[in-house]
């Protein structure tokens, strides 16, 4: 039976890098391995099916949502003024301008939901400060990869909601299973870049505040040079907490109302979304009509890529129940006869491997349609292992050779892809620390969703 699992795989590898888009690629998969078993139209009409069921789901509709919001919050400049609120706290320290990105792309995350417009937004927002204060290429991709892997954990994610609608998990449970994990691996982040920089401090620069800094002092011997560095401006804490203050109350509205149960996650995206429309028409007033109506265009088209990746998936998840592919699974895990820790090592060390060469939307559909009976049959909690899952989907952004993120930010900072991955050996080593500190202790996870 494990010749057929190993099949599967290597047939989904195979497609996967034929350069199909993933729903295509998903969709052709499932529908070629069904007419294997049943014929073309009996096939056909059973993706028919299976792709307006897919479609049929109010877990769903946040995705669109969410997708809009992010969009929204993009280009209200909500962005521009979290950084600055974060610089304008942060100044005093050398690894200052490098926090206030992580720590900015943080609290982004909590409004997009998205890695990728998360690691663009601040991307092009923090990179060139980072550069005029002197940080090298590599610290400078550290700091936004770092940033910019926190979408997929960080609620409203929408990795979580694809997990929540494959699992049939409450999507609510997931957001504050996430937060924890996120928290941590804010702070991981700043301390790993603060111990780099600290060690490395003659070729990392401090952050240097107004005109009284001098060229000398914000250019240290390897990092930057002294035509490209230059004094980096702050605004006041007041000012700069002002200005932030209507995107920092976003993702309180958003999980505060989930926790509290005042609405549903699918109620907090179009919630979200109103709150982005008045905050940028009415407050930063700097959304108009033309600028929203290419807002709802991008938004379609980004969800509509999401609406076929599911609609794909969700066919060739009924040829991998038809073929009783997870219960093959099921057997040959059992007949190994590992402790819950070695199968749970093992598990994370394939989605690892797995991460480096497919997308996430991939990965997901790949493990998690046969992981299901694996965690029923060891009684493991769906909400922690949702997070390690994700965890695992944040590697998969930014591990060399295919990480998104990675190539999101070689574009964005005109960075060689060489710089950029090492740059983000960084934060994929937190991540890792996280991984196993949720591994050995559960209740990093499920603290939160276990008291709502």
């Amino acid at each position: 039976m494990t010749i057929y699992i190993i099949g599967f795989v290597i047939t989904f590898l195979l497609v996967m890098a034929s350069g199909l888009p993933v729903g295509f690629g998903l969709g052709f998969l499932g529908i070629a391995l069904l007419t294997t078993y049943i014929g073309f139209d009996a096939a056909a009409s059973i993706s028919v099916e299976k792709a307006y069921a897919a479609m049929d789901s109010s877990i769903l509709v946040a995705i669109p949502l969410f997708v809009l919001a992010a969009q929204l919050i993009s280009e209200t400049g909500m962005g521009k003024r979290l950084f600055d609120a974060a610089k304008s706290f942060l100044w005093w320290s050398k690894s200052g301008l490098g926090i206030a990105t992580i720590s900015s792309s943080g609290v982004f995350s909590a409004m997009t939901g998205s890695s990728f417009v998360s690691a663009s937004t601040m991307g092009l927002i923090a990179t060139p400060e980072l550069r005029r204060a002197g940080y090298s290429d590599s610290l400078i991709a550290a700091s936004i990869t770092a940033g910019g892997s926190l979408g997929s954990v960080i609620p409203p994610s929408i990795v979580m909601i694809i997990y929540g609608y494959l699992t049939d998990e409450s999507i609510g449970k997931l957001f504050m299973a996430g937060i924890v994990p996120g928290i941590m691996l804010i702070l991981l982040y700043s301390f790993a870049l603060s111990f780099f920089i600290s060690r490395n401090y003659r070729s990392t620069p401090p952050l240097q505040v107004g005109a009284a800094a001098t060229r000398a002092e914000s250019v240290q011997a390897g990092c930057g040079d002294e035509n490209s560095a230059a004094p980096v401006e702050r605004m006041s804490k007041r000012k700069a907490l002002k200005e932030a203050f209507w995107g920092l109350m976003a993702p309180v509205i958003i999980l505060g109302g989930i926790y509290l149960g005042v609405f549903t996650a699918s109620e907090a995206a179009a919630i979200a979304v109103i709150y982005c429309m008045l905050i940028g028409f009415f407050v930063y007033r700097t959304l108009t009509i033309k600028k929203l109506i290419n807002i709802l265009m991008e938004a379609a088209a980004v969800s509509a890529m999401v609406g076929v990746i599911v609609v794909g998936g969700a066919v060739l998840g009924h040829v991998v129940s038809f073929g009783r592919i997870p219960q093959q699974l099921l057997e040959t895990i059992v007949s190994l006869d590992l402790s819950p820790l070695q199968l749970m090592l093992l598990i994370n060390l394939c989605l690892f491997l797995l991460g480096m060469f497919l997308e996430v939307m991939a990965l997901m559909y790949l493990a998690i349609p046969l992981l299901v009976p694996v965690i029923a049959y060891m009684e493991w909690d769906n909400v922690w292992f949702a997070v390690i899952m994700l965890l695992n989907v944040n590697l998969a952004l930014i591990t060399p050779p295919m990480g998104g993120v990675l190539f999101v930010v070689s574009h964005i900072g005109s960075i060689p892809i060489v710089k950029v991955m090492k740059g983000a050996l960084l934060p994929i080593s937190m991540i890792l620390l996280v991984l196993l500190l949720v591994v050995l202790f559960p209740s990093i996870a499920t603290w939160i969703p276990s008291n709502m």
